[in-house]
């Protein structure tokens, strides 16, 4: 009986030392969960952190694409060009996926490629026009393809010194160029140009073969010789007997091309571009009244935007330089009356081929008998050619 009492409260107290280790362990298990489950929380937290601290930048990107699309409607030109930038740096960036940045399809993409090669190009139209864009028939139109070199095959281009540094410097193969420094309307039926063929007028190098298409730039020596209200009816004059000698040929009169002021020369301030400007409004309306002439807008791509050569363009500021004579050749190339607008505007004036016969006829006569005279005096003509006229007084800032 003793022995099994002793027994007794051997287990007893065995079972009560369990459950008070039992007790105390506990606790400092209990401790260790929850030290395990805020380690692994704060863990995620940090993680977070960091991410967001990787990733500021693109934080910032998602703040501009939202400013710029809210703005499209104020700025298209940031809208075109933002979500193409928003997908480069999502491409490069792994982390804008933890830091909430918007992703960009590859459709929304080039959608934004086409959107930002759209505003390019009327970037450049606007950039090109420069304020100087004229609302009038007349006015040669920008056309959707250019042409070639071979479009020029069957033309004539007649100038001043402005035109023969296009000539020289703007990489044109193909054309003929009647030219001559110190060439003016004032006095064109005077003076003498040198040709393959000996000196002649410009009238005869008309007379010689059929052309489809006149060039004439014209008129910078024309500033300040003489007064404006014999200008325009001179001018008609000399683009009438154009039509005359080339009746099938559509004109094209290039604008007087302005001038940076600051470099003209002292003496030849008459060589300005207010002048050039009441110069061109004349053309202009020569090109309204005759039918068979077009104006070419030059200025649309040499003016700076306040009515003054581009800065650069000319180092005596009237001569283009190379690279501004080969963006003329371009403009030439994108700027042209199509053959069927031509056919059309040609047939509905009648045209004038048959009816402009006895014409043409006398305008010859008038050239043999000019000749006549121009070989009488070709000694002195290759003098003349170099700097001809009493416009030559000129011909140093102008040409």
């Amino acid at each position: 009986m003793p022995s099994s009492q002793t027994t007794t409260k051997t287990s007893s107290t065995v079972r009560r030392r369990r459950k008070s280790n039992s007790g105390r362990t506990m606790i400092p298990r209990l401790l260790v969960l929850v030290f395990i489950f805020i380690a692994v929380f704060e863990g995620r937290i940090i993680h977070t952190l960091l991410t967001h601290r990787v990733s500021p930048s693109s934080s910032s990107v998602t703040a501009t694409q939202g400013k710029t699309t809210s703005d499209s409607s104020q700025n298209q030109d940031k809208t075109a060009s933002t979500p193409s930038a928003g997908a480069a740096s999502s491409s490069s960036n792994p982390d804008q996926g933890l830091a909430g940045l918007a992703t960009v399809s590859v459709s929304d993409t080039a959608a934004a490629q086409n959107d930002t090669a759209s505003t390019d190009s009327t970037q450049q139209t606007d950039a090109s026009s420069s304020g100087e864009a004229i609302d009038s028939p007349a006015v040669v139109p920008a056309q959707s393809d250019s042409v070639d070199d071979s479009y020029f095959s069957d033309a004539v281009f007649i100038g001043d010194s402005r035109m023969e540094g296009f000539r020289n410097a703007s990489g044109i193969t193909q054309g003929t160029f009647l030219t001559g420094v110190g060439l003016s309307i004032n006095d064109m039926d005077k003076q003498i140009i040198s040709t393959a063929d000996g000196n002649i007028s410009v009238y005869q190098g008309l007379s010689g073969r059929q052309y489809k298409k006149i060039y004439l730039m014209l008129g910078t020596n024309d500033l300040g010789f003489y007064p404006w209200d014999q200008f325009q009816p001179t001018f008609e004059k000399a683009i009438r007997q154009f039509h005359t000698l080339q009746p099938d040929a559509i004109i094209y009169i290039c604008s007087v091309i302005y001038v940076e002021e600051s470099k003209i020369a002292k003496g030849f301030e008459y060589d300005n571009n207010q002048n050039v400007q009441t110069i061109n409004q004349y053309i202009l309306s020569t090109c309204e009244d005759l039918w068979y002439s077009y104006y070419l807008n030059l200025n649309e791509i040499f003016s700076d935007g306040n009515h003054e050569l581009i800065s650069g363009a000319s180092a005596d500021g009237i001569h283009l330089e190379p690279e501004y004579c080969a963006q003329m050749l371009t403009y030439l190339k994108s700027h042209y009356i199509s053959d069927s607008d031509w056919s059309q505007v040609f047939s509905a004036n009648g045209g004038d081929s048959a009816a402009s016969g006895s014409e043409t006829e006398n305008a010859a006569a008038q050239t043999d008998a000019s000749a006549s005279q121009t070989g009488e005096t070709a000694a002195s003509s290759d003098a003349s050619a170099a700097s001809p006229g009493s416009s030559d007084a000129g011909s140093v800032s102008a040409g």
